[in-house]
């Protein structure tokens, strides 16, 4: 059968994608010149200074860029909203309020909507932020504050495709993100606050205590190695924790160590516990990171964490496969 499709050149499809890379990435490093950075920077204390959230709008490519730095955002706990600007002129201006920072993204900043949009948000006096590539725009002109992209190319095969005034314009987006997070000291626990979710909330907020594995039934020093294998079958996690009467962890027995144990020969009805456990277990506390544990466990060639309070008491274990089952690894 004879194919009815065009064969495609190689060498060109080669060729635009290194044309595409290389011009957005002159495209981003045009944006560290001094005075970029220094609109970028401006633009960011004006956020961190207003009381309201940050409002963003956008029409076509612009519009989508808007609403993934809107959620960036909303992810560092940064109150953001995206609002398409013939929306917002049927209705939903009444979402804006004198305190919000309103960004207007447009590469030519002379888009029909956005510069109409502009005009009808003087009454509310909320602050406004244009991001173009011209500025002697209308957007960048009559914005109180204005973000230049510096954007003479897009690099696509056809030039009307917006690919690096979108890049550039999200590595914007990205810039003020990092720069609000400095201005506030922003933490891994504070972003897990906002991202409870999946993985990642997981790695930043699963704790050992969410995890801890309590029914592990008492083994006394003076036990003998029968009754620390059976307490370990009873346990169900592989290890008996040998406590005195006030749960101070003396030591641990494995299943593993069971079993070196009878290959060894010993006498399990006269051996006592004390006389063969590992004295110094690895511990952990509640409060550890569930993530944390996982490394320890790893690290350690081990299945399980002793977990004991300040006064090294016993609480419970938590076990390689209850982490895991979290859907955590690192």
């Amino acid at each position: 059968m004879v194919s009815d499709q065009t064969e495609v050149d190689g060498t060109e499809i080669h060729d635009a994608v290194h044309h595409t890379l290389s011009i957005q990435e002159k495209s981003i490093a045009t944006l560290q010149d001094t005075e970029t950075v220094a609109e970028i920077t401006r633009v960011a204390e004006v956020i961190s200074e207003e009381d309201g959230q940050v409002v963003i709008s956008g029409i076509g490519k612009s519009g989508d860029v808007g609403k993934k730095v809107s959620s960036t955002f909303n992810s560092i706990g940064v109150s953001s909203h995206f609002i398409h600007p013939v929306e917002a002129l049927h209705g939903d201006l009444g979402a804006i309020s004198s305190e919000d920072v309103v960004v207007l993204i447009s590469n030519s900043g002379n888009t029909d909507e956005m510069v109409e949009l502009l005009q009808f948000l003087r009454p509310f006096d909320a602050t406004t932020v244009a991001i173009t590539s011209d500025p002697e725009s209308k957007l960048a002109t009559r914005a109180d504050y204005h973000i230049n992209t510096k954007i003479e190319e897009e690099g696509a095969v056809v030039e009307l495709v917006p690919m690096a005034s979108a890049t550039v314009t999200m590595v914007i987006g990205d810039c003020i993100a990092n720069a609000l997070m400095a201005d506030r000291d922003f933490s891994k626990q504070e972003y897990g606050h906002f991202h409870p979710g999946g993985t990642i909330g997981k790695r930043l907020l699963l704790t050992v205590e969410d995890l801890l594995y309590e029914n592990i039934p008492k083994t006394r020093p003076a036990d003998t190695l029968a009754q620390v294998a059976l307490k370990i079958s009873e346990g169900g996690k592989g290890i008996a924790v040998i406590q005195d009467d006030e749960k101070h962890v003396k030591g641990i027995l494995a299943d593993g160590d069971i079993r070196r144990l009878i290959e060894s020969g010993s006498d399990f009805h006269n051996v006592v516990a004390e006389e063969v456990m590992i004295t110094d277990p690895i511990t952990t506390s509640v409060d550890t990171a569930a993530i944390r544990a996982l490394e320890i466990i790893e690290e350690s060639n081990i299945s399980q964490l002793v977990v004991t309070d300040d006064s090294n008491r016993f609480l419970g274990v938590v076990h390689i496969h209850d982490i895991m089952e979290r859907g955590l690894t690192r």
